[in-house]
């Protein structure tokens, strides 16, 4: 067996020292390995896809191969470092296995009992439908990366492969949960199902876990109230009891005065972060952001505020993938992501009227085209976007809590609007309903997007401008908002055009010789439109125009949802 040579041997002197390492206190040994940088905090793959190493060298911390090097000639030192080497491996690094072919869990059954009781962090992918570890979520990133083409399809327990991937972690999750110690391991299980049966199934091996420091489960890329609900109870019910204790007896909420109990509920998730949702027929309420991610020093303070509650998935520690409960089946203590707070609405009935002034009194609800706000459409649909929210969407006994409103049109190619007689009728049917001395509209034509692909259709969008044109462009404005006369008694309306000229040699000339003149156009013709509605002495400007921020598909492009 080869020895290392002793300092004094290398310096030609006689060794008298019977001292080693093992002489020192386990504590001071421990220190000894951090500083000799054993591996540690990197992200390990127990079957790593052909072609990749095992030990991430991108993680934070990890040097790769240098310091594995060290790590194992460690090990064979003796059996006490090795030991404690051991231990000091898996509970410092964050450990990861992706079900792919059979016998892919195997790696797990084959780690130690002692190794096991040192694992403080594991994540387990046995289906994975989008967000791959260590990749942006699909479902928040709007464009798809080489590893999309990889996904899973959602599980089913009657085909082969469901049932074998169903057997074999009901295997490994016996071993290994037979070996951790309580309230140690931070545990995180991805498996995109297609029923509930097979969601409670593959939890059903979780019941003979010992309590867990942490539980994050995954069950589904499309968010499912009734799966999300499984998550969030199989998830808490196994995490270690302290980190959840609940009061003996439930706080009395309800004996609270109302203007407590609103002011309360303001600080829940019924008030989103930038008070502004978007809503859409295809992804119902939700949030939309002007930035892919946060600005981090260069982000504004109006916009920061929301930055601690997106994007989850930025935060995690090692490649977990995406539990993020706002676009997934999932719960994860961690994530922060705004998500419409349905239980507060289905407590009671008068918790619901209480959760309801809360949550249409304090947002503004931005109603944005299917299609995008700048996407350019040949000509208007005949129903406008804004039909369905306010006929079927919004409750009749709620709609007298709506305070703003901004509807979205996009930007159109024809010059002439058909007459929007369903528009007219709904009006018609929700004035009565609505609050009109306390809402406030705005309605805003998009322009297109200020770059577009060359070659594109959109890219020789009103390049020739004519006088005649122009003016039709304005009656087409005016057209969609006369119907809103409507609404006698409103208390706000303003009105934000896209000016006919922008992209035409002469606009961009006109911007830069004068812009405040072409703002002061725009502006005047927005006022004549703004009061074919409220009456000739309205002045938007004088009852708050200009304080009312941008909305977030404003201020960069589309934005991101």
């Amino acid at each position: 067996m080869h020895h290392q040579q002793r300092i004094c041997s290398h310096l030609g002197l006689k060794c008298t020292h019977r001292l080693s390492i093992l002489s020192l206190p386990p504590n001071v040994r421990h220190q000894i390995y951090e500083e000799a940088n054993i591996t540690r905090d990197c992200d390990v793959d127990l079957v790593p896809p052909s072609g990749t190493e095992s030990w991430d060298g991108d993680a934070e911390s990890c040097d790769g191969d240098a310091e594995f090097e060290l790590t194992f000639h460690l090990l064979l030192t003796s059996r006490t470092i090795y030991t404690e080497v051991l231990h000091y491996i898996y509970s410092t690094n964050h450990f990861f296995i992706h079900y792919r072919t059979q016998c892919s869990l195997q790696p797990l059954r084959n780690l130690s009992p002692n190794a096991l009781a040192s694992l403080r962090h594991l994540t387990v992918h046995l289906n994975v439908t989008s967000c791959e570890a260590g990749d942006p979520c699909c479902n928040a990133y709007p464009s798809r990366t080489e590893s999309c083409d990889d996904h899973d399809q959602p599980l089913d327990l009657s085909t082969e492969r469901g049932k074998t991937i169903l057997d074999e972690w009901a295997l490994t999750a016996a071993y290994i949960f037979a070996h951790i110690r309580p309230s140690t391991l931070n545990f995180h299980l991805v498996c995109d199902v297609s029923t509930h049966e097979a969601a409670q199934l593959i939890l059903a091996p979780l019941s003979t876990a010992p309590p867990l420091a942490s539980c994050a489960i995954r069950l589904a890329q499309e968010p499912d109230p009734n799966l999300q609900t499984l998550a969030r109870d199989t998830a808490t019910t196994i995490t270690a009891p302290d980190s959840h204790t609940n009061p003996a007896q439930p706080f009395p909420f309800l004996l609270l005065p109302p203007e407590l109990r609103k002011h309360i509920f303001s600080f829940t998730d019924l008030v989103s972060p930038l008070q502004e949702i978007q809503y859409s027929t295809k992804k119902a309420y939700h949030l939309h952001y002007s930035t892919w991610c946060c600005g981090k020093e260069d982000c504004p303070p109006h916009i920061h505020r929301a930055c601690p509650r997106r994007n989850c998935w930025q935060r995690a520690q090692g490649k977990i993938g995406c539990f993020c409960s706002a676009v997934h089946t999932a719960f994860w203590t961690e994530c922060r992501c705004w998500s419409l707070p349905t239980p507060l609405f289905l407590i009671s009935k008068g918790m619901r009227v209480l959760a309801q002034e809360v949550f249409f009194g304090e947002n503004r609800f931005v109603m944005v085209p299917e299609g995008g706000a700048r996407n350019v459409v040949d000509c208007l649909p005949d129903q406008i976007h804004a039909e369905k929210f306010l006929r079927e969407v919004v409750p009749r006994d709620a709609m007298k809590y709506v305070r703003t409103l901004e509807l979205v049109f996009p930007p159109f190619r024809t010059s002439s609007v058909s007459p929007l007689k369903e528009w007219e009728d709904t009006l018609k049917t929700v004035r009565e309903n609505l609050n009109l001395p306390k809402l406030t509209i705005r309605v805003c034509f998009a322009d297109k997007r200020p770059y577009d692909e060359p070659g594109s259709q959109d890219e020789k969008f009103r390049l020739i401008m004519t006088k005649k044109k122009a003016k039709q462009i304005y009656s087409s404005y005016m057209r969609v908002v006369t119907p809103l006369g409507q609404l006698q008694g409103l208390e706000r309306l303003f009105v934000k055009l896209a000016w006919p000229w922008e992209w035409t040699e002469r606009g961009r000339r006109r911007r830069q010789e004068d812009r405040d003149r072409v703002q002061r156009e725009v502006e005047d013709a927005e006022g004549r439109i703004e009061r074919l509605v409220m009456g000739e002495g309205y002045e938007s400007g004088r009852v708050g125009k200009g304080e009312m921020g941008a909305s977030q598909w404003m201020l960069n492009g589309e934005g991101y949802g």
